[in-house]
């Protein structure tokens, strides 16, 4: 019989589970974004191509300018989520090469900083869980996915959209 892995990371002593185990987790999440990203442009790269071949209207009305107006907007969406897993990815690294204490210390730190960025009052020992970082990160990287899906989607239409008006020229 061959041992399972567990469903969730094995707490701490105290029922908590390891700072650094969950930056390795965020950094994992952020590490598999890069892919998507280029396969994003891609994407676009054959909507457009797509799009300047396919005679695809309906009732007389263009539909090509639309969806690749969608196309290109979804993968502004897809790059800014690649932009911000890319910055994670960093944050993540650094936090995974700390012991638990000092993780600790350096996201309260990192969340006083950003909040003075963004010009947000954060309270002075006021952090976030490490595991709601990560599922924020999750997150991203979730929609990111689905920018990337409906892409898929966009040139799938322009590519049936040209593969019709081939067969009714």
């Amino acid at each position: 019989m061959t041992a399972r892995p567990p469903d969730k990371p094995e707490p701490l002593s105290n029922g908590t589970v390891s700072a650094h185990a969950l930056a390795l987790v965020g950094l994992s999440v952020c590490e598999a974004a890069a892919r998507p990203h280029s396969w994003s442009l891609t994407l676009l790269l054959l909507a457009f191509i797509t799009g300047l071949l396919a005679p695809l209207s309906i009732g007389g009305i263009s539909m090509v300018f639309p969806l690749l107006i969608v196309s290109l907007a979804l993968a502004g969406c897809q790059s800014y989520l690649a932009w911000r897993l890319a910055f994670d990815r960093q944050v993540f690294a650094t936090w995974a090469r700390l012991r638990d204490d000092e993780c600790g210390q350096a996201q309260r730190t990192f969340d006083t900083v950003l909040g003075t960025l963004l010009k947000k009052s954060v309270p002075a020992n006021a952090s976030r869980p490490m595991l709601d970082r990560v599922m924020g990160t999750r997150r991203l990287h979730l929609l990111q996915i689905a920018a990337l899906l409906g892409q898929m989607l966009t040139l799938l239409v322009l590519m049936a959209g040209l593969l019709w008006g081939s067969n009714h020229a």
